[in-house]
């Protein structure tokens, strides 16, 4: 991979779990040693993220993210069409599409790659419906609210993380389930992820004491997908279902909503990005 040395703006989200300046600075270091010293800077919270269009019309051939999947997911959308690269840096609570993309590499190392000429850029799999596009995993049903002990976390707030981890566990436990279209079985939640074959489903398991330790460890460990679930299967599109006339989503770990039935399909990425392991973390 040959680096082009066009202009570039780095966007960091200094709210996020592992985001400190002192990172920040490193990074920008590290681009000035390599000869490319970096044009803009950014925090995510300034303004609306730029569109590719105003990247291009600027000459911005490289955007560098700080951030976790939530803000990364977002610079991405953001910038569908650009023609340069996006590099995603894990700096967030939870961090699984820069784990995709890069393994175990911290940001420095990920920035040396890329200086370097190590890597390839590509399209990457996402997942896509009803004006959703993720790029890590979609969690669907109740079992969503542990996105709010999610949030506590971040915030470092004990008082919330005491209120917001039994509502997790009543939502769990009471919530209308969810089945894929054509499936018997129904979870308190199914979590949805995209890869190279597809789309995978997993079947969340939540019916006893031990399974509910599993996923709240899984979340304050950093990844959800850890906690105890069973495969439902890969295909290019499924169908979710639920007795309850709206669904709680996790998209890329954050919030939202969506009417049911669920259409999801597996898609491309509308923007490349910078991956110093190649395509080999999609399954």
């Amino acid at each position: 991979m040959n680096v082009h040395m066009s202009e570039s703006l780095f966007i960091y989200n200094e709210r996020s779990g592992s985001c400190d300046p002192a990172i920040v600075s490193e990074i920008k270091d590290l681009f000035a040693r390599g000869g490319w010293p970096i044009g803009q800077v950014r925090t995510i919270d300034d303004g609306p993220l730029p569109t590719a269009r105003q990247l291009d019309e600027v000459g911005i051939g490289l955007a560098i993210v700080l951030g976790g999947d939530g803000s990364l997911a977002a610079a991405a959308q953001a910038l569908t069409g650009w023609d340069g690269t996006l590099l995603a840096l894990p700096g967030g609570t939870m961090n699984l599409l820069a784990h995709r993309l890069h393994g175990d590499l911290d940001p420095v190392e990920i920035v040396a790659a890329y200086l370097d000429g190590r890597g390839t850029v590509l399209h990457t799999p996402v997942i896509r419906g009803d004006d959703i596009t993720a790029y890590t995993g979609i969690i669907v049903g109740p079992t969503a609210a542990w996105g709010n002990v999610r949030e506590a976390l971040r915030n470092r707030d004990l008082a919330a993380l005491a209120e917001k981890v039994p509502e997790a566990l009543t939502a769990t436990f009471e919530g209308p389930a969810v089945s894929l279209e054509g499936d018997d079985t129904s979870y308190p939640a199914i979590f949805v992820e995209p890869g190279v074959k597809g789309l995978r489903a997993y079947g969340v398991l939540a019916s006893n004491a031990g399974e509910l330790f599993g996923h709240g460890w899984a979340w304050l460990s950093g990844d959800f997908r850890d906690g105890p679930s069973e495969s439902l299967g890969v295909a290019a599109s499924m169908k979710l279902e639920s007795e309850a006339p709206t669904l709680d989503l996790l998209v890329d770990g954050e919030k939202a909503t969506a009417n049911t039935p669920l259409d999801l399909r597996i898609a491309q990425s509308g923007v490349r990005f910078f991956a110093a392991q190649g395509d080999s973390g999609w399954r």
